[in-house]
């Protein structure tokens, strides 16, 4: 409600990558504002090397001295026993679990492709998207108990590309279908799934190559900026379930996955195809899917049929025999 404070007295929230950074930030001010904070960092490097619990100590003391409740986990998330432990410690601490925000990821040194190390590509994609769904697995039963449930995922800009970042941005980009599959199975229980591409300075971004624009960057993106929009989407507040966004500096935009109405052919000839492409590849008429079922039923109009597959309220398709 409008000039209402928003307040999460009474609410279990689990920070990954809690220690530093954006979940630190988040953490700091969730807590300042009633809720019951899991402070969830193994205090590794961006390697993922050099564990240790000082990070998560360090933010409960501070949220503790400031008269708010928190507990730290230093469970190692790249693992499933990690994730599960991580969702445990609150359900140990509070009794229950009403958000999860999960920050952490790591960030290995940037390689072009030839040289991507599998070590590296194994651990970003388990404490991003493994970690991501363990977690989620994890809550879900509890969320869906209590009838309430918000959690927010951190894709990455990297999703729009950059060079040397192939494995960060794979996992990244993760997120988004995970984000559009469990916003739907959510919808009844209300537990509203939803996504964060954060510009913040953090031990990431610190690495920018000095440059004006790495200054202006640093001066204008502090972690706050971001912390404040996902403690939004953590909140009873939240109206938006599914969605992705851009925050930082204090802008919010919205992410959308977007398909042009494209051109129809006969497609019988690989020369077909290259006559298409011009008008495949023009900025226009472009439409926005919410779920796989409608935009299955937008390409079938497309093609002059009205029907469309069911995937918003059921499994799209059988299951084996």
């Amino acid at each position: 409600m409008a000039g209402t404070d928003i307040r999460f007295d009474g609410r279990a929230v689990l920070v990954t990558g809690g220690g530093r950074g954006l979940g630190r930030a988040t953490a700091l001010l969730l807590a300042a504002r009633g809720a019951q904070v899991v402070v969830a960092d193994n205090g590794t490097a961006m390697d993922g090397e050099a564990a240790s619990q000082a990070p998560a100590d360090a933010v409960v003391a501070e949220i503790v001295a400031a008269g708010g409740t928190a507990v730290a986990c230093t469970a190692d998330l790249a693992t499933e026993d990690g994730a599960d432990a991580a969702v445990a410690a609150s359900l140990a601490a509070f009794g229950r679990i009403d958000g999860l925000v999960h920050f952490a990821s790591p960030c290995p040194d940037l390689k072009a492709i030839d040289r991507l190390s599998s070590r590296d590509l194994e651990l970003v994609m388990r404490v991003n998207p493994f970690a991501a769904l363990w977690m989620a697995r994890a809550a879900w039963p509890h969320m869906a108990r209590q009838h309430y449930g918000r959690i927010v995922f951190m894709p990455s800009g990297a999703i729009y590309g950059a060079m040397g970042n192939t494995d960060y941005a794979a996992a990244k980009a993760a997120y988004i279908g995970i984000t559009r599959c469990l916003a739907l199975e959510g919808m009844k229980d209300n537990v509203r799934v939803n996504a964060v591409s954060p510009s913040a300075t953090t031990r990431m971004t610190e690495r920018f190559h000095p440059s004006a624009y790495a200054e202006w960057f640093h001066a204008t993106m502090p972690p706050e900026k971001v912390a404040a929009g996902a403690a939004w989407l953590l909140s009873e507040d939240c109206d938006v379930n599914g969605e992705i966004f851009a925050m930082g500096g204090g802008r919010i935009a919205r992410i959308t996955l977007a398909e042009n109405e494209g051109a129809i052919g006969e497609g019988a000839t690989i020369e077909e195809v290259r006559d298409l492409m011009p008008r495949v590849m023009a900025d226009e008429a472009f439409f926005h899917p919410r779920d796989l079922g409608e935009r299955s039923g937008k390409v079938a109009a497309l093609f002059g049929f009205d029907g469309r597959l069911s995937s918003d309220k059921e499994f799209a398709v059988k299951p084996n025999d």
